[in-house]
C-alpha cells in the first residue's frame, strides 16, 4: 500500500495490507510486522475486519488507506495497542465517518486520542476533506471523552447513540 507510517509523539500509525487484516482475522498474528497486543483483538475488532475487507476487496490500492484499519503501535515497547481507520472515502459531503479501538491495557493513557489526532491530521492534509464523523453508544464513556478530547461536537443523538461532528475549517 502507497500510504506513509503516521508518527505522534509516543505512537506509530501504520496502514495494515489486505493480507494483514485477513491474517488478523484468522488469528494469524505471527504474519503481521509488529507484534499485537492480543487483548486489541476482541470479537468486535475482528467483525469490524471481517466488514472491512470486504468493503476492501473491490477497491483500488490508492484509496485503500480511507478503508483500512490503521495499527496503533506504541513507540516504547513496539507492540500494536490498537486500531483505527475510517469506514470508506468522503461521502458526498466530505465528511468519513471514523471508527476505533484500544487493547483495554492500553486505555486510559490518552494514548486513542493522541492516535485520533494524529489520524485528524492526515485527513486534514486532503483538500477534499472537509470533516469527520463519528457514532458513540451513550453508555460507552472512554470514547465520547475522546472524542470531546478532540474538538469533536455532538451534531445528532438517537436514545442509543450520539453523532459527532468535526468540522474542519476552510
Amino acid at each position: 500500500m502507497g500510504s506513509k507510517v503516521l508518527e505522534s509523539d509516543r505512537l506509530l500509525l501504520k496502514p495494515l495490507s489486505f493480507n494483514e487484516l485477513l491474517h488478523i482475522k484468522e488469528n494469524k498474528i505471527y504474519n503481521i510486522e509488529h507484534s499485537i497486543d492480543f487483548e486489541a483483538i476482541s470479537d468486535s475488532v475482528k467483525l469490524a475486519i471481517t466488514k472491512k475487507l470486504e468493503k476492501m476487496k473491490d477497491i483500488s490500492e490508492d484509496t485503500q488507506s480511507w478503508y483500512t484499519y490503521w495499527l496503533i503501535i506504541n513507540k516504547g515497547n513496539q507492540l500494536g495497542v490498537g486500531f483505527i481507520g475510517f469506514k470508506g472515502l468522503l461521502v458526498e459531503n466530505g465528511y468519513s465517518e471514523v471508527g476505533y479501538s484500544i487493547s483495554p491495557n492500553y486505555r486510559r493513557q490518552r494514548l486513542m486520542t493522541e492516535a485520533l489526532e494524529t489520524l485528524i491530521r492526515w485527513a486534514y492534509g486532503f483538500r477534499e476533506c472537509r470533516g469527520i464523523v463519528a457514532k458513540v453508544s451513550k453508555g460507552n464513556v472512554g470514547s465520547n471523552k475522546i472524542l470531546n478530547n478532540c474538538n469533536f461536537r455532538v451534531n445528532s443523538s438517537t436514545e442509543q447513540e450520539d453523532n459527532y461532528i468535526l468540522e474542519f475549517e476552510i
